[in-house]
């Protein structure tokens, strides 16, 4: 009787306290079914320590998939892709993979604001490419914001406001006291992807001060410019930073098929395949960089003439276009590369000789790699692409009819029509990552 009174009455206290999680636990120590109320309180409070109470007896192989669930819908619910890395995965059961691509779907990095732990939230987005997001930068592989105190800020954060009362013109800005201090910035910058950003915009006012030395700044004007530098160097969307287990790990049928039957030894056209989808992803992913630099490249522009108003604005706005394309060279590149490389190996004859390519990648990597057991993975993929260039055929045994060196005599898609051809800022990058991901999977 006692029993069905709380009962009764716990509808209205979880009204009064908002508390649905805490009273649910109450009642799942004797719930038949305690596993899903531990995982339905978790899941109200937001809270993964909670899915800890999930026991998922009954599932065999150490796999736990109401607990794994527990997790990927808090992950869901909050935005907050670290939850993420608590998934064991196993036979039936939820993986990591899935619960990331579901959290990046409906979220972005600044919903982390509301996390429990915003720094490792923000650190599960740039570890997957999503970039801190704003105000925050990478430091030795996490996310981290100083406090803004006068110890610890960044010293290029006031330099505009300290030289205001000397900036005219862009040229002043390039000799006077405003080089000084940003000089003085630069020696003292510690982050090595801020450094370099401040670095090529001290190169880029340089040669705007020689070439567009009458054209009026602002203090305001130069600080958007700082920003449009700095923005263009953040290393959070580098395709070396791209995790390949997403494309490459294997799906929830596959991996039961795989326990019931076992896994089929990777052949020399699987591995040649892999490799190609993780080009194409990455191609996808440059495309989306080429994009955001390209934007970066017309706010620079905009910039540095809004407060012209006469005929030679468009010169300007060249000249300028110019100067950054110089000095930061691929950090403002040209939209289009990507679309070429990506439709050159999708057509079913083509697609053949890119395989090709790729299976002559592996193939000499595999001998260096057995050759110079001491070299680092970095210099093997370095001599592979080198020698792949220099022979595409060296370890081929049968070439038959499809000449993949024909793909890499034919050029650079950015600098070449012909439709057989790649972009080497991705491609021996894919074919690297793909090689290692699956030598560590053995």
């Amino acid at each position: 009787m006692k029993k069905l009174a709380l009962l009764v009455a716990a509808p209205a206290f979880i009204l009064l306290s908002g508390c649905l999680g805490d009273v649910m636990e109450v009642f799942c120590e004797t719930s038949p079914d305690s596993d899903h109320c531990f995982q339905a309180a978790a899941v109200q409070e937001g809270n993964g320590d909670n899915c800890e109470h999930v026991k998922g007896e009954g599932f065999g192989g150490g796999s736990n998939p109401p607990k794994d669930k527990c997790y990927l819908q808090i992950a869901e619910n909050t935005g907050d892709p670290s939850v993420c890395a608590n998934i064991q995965g196993g036979f039936m059961s939820y993986s990591e993979e899935e619960c990331l691509k579901n959290v990046f779907a409906k979220h972005t990095v600044e919903d982390c604001k509301q996390a429990e732990d915003e720094l490792r939230c923000r650190s599960a987005y740039a570890s997957n490419g999503k970039g801190c997001g704003e105000g925050y930068t990478v430091q030795q592989g996490a996310c981290v914001k100083p406090p803004p105190t006068e110890e610890n800020k960044g010293a290029d954060d006031d330099i505009e406001s300290k030289a205001e009362a000397d900036l005219n013109t862009l040229k002043d800005a390039a000799t006077g006291k405003y080089m000084e201090l940003l000089t003085k910035a630069i020696e003292e910058e510690q982050d090595d992807a801020k450094k370099l950003g401040l670095e090529k915009y001290k190169e880029f006012l340089e040669k705007t001060g020689e070439t567009m030395e009458t054209v009026t700044t602002t203090a305001e004007q130069l600080k958007e410019i700082k920003k449009i530098f700095l923005d263009s160097y953040d290393p959070s969307m580098d395709i070396d930073k791209m995790p390949v287990n997403k494309i490459l790990d294997p799906g929830l049928f596959d991996r039961i098929k795989g326990r019931i039957f076992g896994e089929d030894a990777p052949t020399e056209r699987s591995r040649a395949d892999d490799a190609l989808s993780v080009y194409e992803a990455m191609l996808k992913r440059q495309g989306d960089i080429d994009y955001l630099q390209k934007g970066r490249l017309e706010r620079l522009q905009e910039t540095v003439t809004s407060k012209l108003k006469d005929e030679g604005t468009s010169r300007i706005k060249d000249t300028a276009k110019e100067i950054a394309e110089g000095v930061a060279g691929t950090a403002f590149a040209t939209v289009g590369i990507v679309d070429h490389a990506l439709t050159s190996f999708q057509e079913a004859a083509q697609k053949e000789m890119f395989l090709g390519l790729a299976a002559a990648y592996n193939r000499r990597r595999d001998a260096i790699a057995q050759s110079n057991p001491g070299l680092s993975p970095e210099e093997i993929h370095k001599r592979t692409v080198a020698q792949v260039k220099d022979d595409p055929y060296q370890d081929a045994v049968n070439t038959g009819f499809v000449k993949y060196g024909n793909v890499l005599e034919n050029g650079d898609c950015k600098d070449s029509g012909n439709p057989l051809c790649i972009d080497n800022r991705v491609f021996w990058t894919a074919m690297d990552k793909t090689y290692e991901y699956s030598h560590k999977a053995k």
